[in-house]
């Protein structure tokens, strides 16, 4: 389905939305990272609510820029009143809020709508990805999990199948090496563990090995053990057994994906629209499930984003509330899921979805793995930015072959420790 198409239909399904606001007319400034379905969503809500104006702020180019842009404006009181955060984030901010006396979670304005309207619209498990110390301080938008993106050509021409694919990392490896022998610049796999502007693609290792980010005093890494160093055996293997590149950005591997040249990319639903549309008629396409380290104890982060609530001011809270309803209404949610792959965080939009899914038998992949999602590890005190900085280089050296995971163990362990010790 191309992306213009769903846009177009996004912004007739959205206009159509009723609104229950009749309160003075209210606006309120709005940020997030770049999403491209947003414009249809924000013209729909307009025509729906026309006494809650959104300005829309510059967006950020990603979750942790948009962090330090939003906690500067609390520390000058010109934060956005809604802001899209990642889960990873909301702890953080909550935190800051909580040292300036201005944390309200939204549990009061969840109250009013009674039991019966949340439980019909929103899972419990859904809603615990936005919650801090037990409170809903952040309404779950997006929802996603890492998956294999595959071609489905080069896999069988390997001697694989996509309908009998390895579900551990050894058979995924295994097949990787061998796709990576057919030859003319082709490589099996894609999956720099340092290449992100986040810890995401770690935090898959060491949740699907079975471990934490942390140990419980919040000192140093939690997986210095047997699991943990099976997670980095199994991240240096995925290169070294395959050829694989590995690079300090992600973007490269797109595009070799997109050119028929790489075997298997990881990559969240989100980007599957931009990824079909990008691959076109080339070659077929088909998502598969990110397999575990530990098929019993692990789990996987689960990416996206939520709606915060930051405004202190009670008129433009209940206009914000408006917002965040219509946000995570079956509708939108419907929307955002065919114009990006994004799994919805609405439990009545799955029915609105039958028959797309059943044309789009890739977008139904992340709900295969929703009983090992996990919230995104959120590091205290705002940290999460300078351990990334000292642990992403030391997962680069072990993947390019320069370091093995008994040094590299040692490093990120003190590293780590370093960090939280200064914080």
């Amino acid at each position: 389905m191309k992306m213009k198409n769903i846009f177009a239909a996004a912004a007739l399904t959205l206009a159509g939305t009723a609104s229950a606001y009749a309160a003075d007319p209210v606006t309120l400034t709005f940020y997030h990272t770049r999403l491209a379905f947003m414009e249809p969503i924000l013209k729909g809500f307009k025509e729906a609510h026309p006494g809650i104006t959104i300005n829309e702020q510059a967006p950020a180019e990603n979750y942790s820029a948009g962090d330090q842009s939003v906690i500067r404006g609390m520390m000058t009181n010109s934060a956005p009143d809604v802001y899209l955060a990642s889960y990873s984030s909301v702890p953080t901010l909550v935190g800051v809020m909580k040292d300036r006396g201005e944390a309200t979670s939204l549990d009061a304005l969840l109250g009013k709508e009674g039991k019966d309207w949340q439980s019909a619209n929103y899972a419990s498990a859904i809603l615990d990805l936005a919650k801090v110390d037990g409170q809903q301080f952040a309404m779950p938008f997006t929802a996603s999990l890492p998956l294999l993106y595959v071609n489905k050509a080069l896999v069988e021409k390997a001697g694989g199948n996509v309908d009998q694919f390895p579900d551990t990392w050894d058979g995924v490896i295994d097949l990787a090496a061998k796709i990576s022998k057919l030859g003319d610049g082709i490589s099996g796999i894609s999956f720099s563990v340092g290449g992100l502007s986040d810890d995401w693609y770690w935090q898959m290792m060491v949740m699907g090995a079975g471990d934490q980010m942390l140990n419980g005093e919040k000192t140093g890494i939690g997986y210095d053990n047997d699991a943990g160093l099976k997670a980095l055996r199994v991240t240096q293997d995925m290169a070294i057994k395959t050829g694989m590149s590995v690079y300090a950005d992600p973007k490269p591997a797109q595009q070799q994906f997109f050119a028929g040249k790489v075997g298997m990319v990881v990559e969240s639903p989100s980007d599957l629209v931009a990824y079909e549309t990008a691959i076109g008629d080339r070659f077929a396409m088909r998502t598969v499930r990110f397999p575990l380290i530990d098929a019993k104890k692990g789990g996987l982060p689960a990416g996206g984003n939520a709606l915060m609530v930051l405004t202190q001011d009670a008129s433009k809270r209940a206009a914000a509330w408006e917002f965040v309803k219509y946000m995570t209404s079956p509708a939108v949610q419907a929307e955002v899921s065919k114009a990006s792959g994004y799994m919805p965080t609405n439990v009545q939009t799955a029915k609105a979805l039958e028959s797309f899914y059943a044309a789009h038998p890739n977008f139904q992949t992340v709900f295969k793995s929703m009983d090992v999602a996990m919230p995104w590890f959120a590091y205290p005190n705002n940290a999460a930015s300078d351990v990334w900085q000292g642990v992403a280089p030391i997962l680069d050296q072990l993947q390019r072959g320069k370091i093995t995971p008994e040094d590299a163990m040692p490093k990120l362990r003190d590293h780590v420790a370093g960090v939280m010790a200064g914080k």
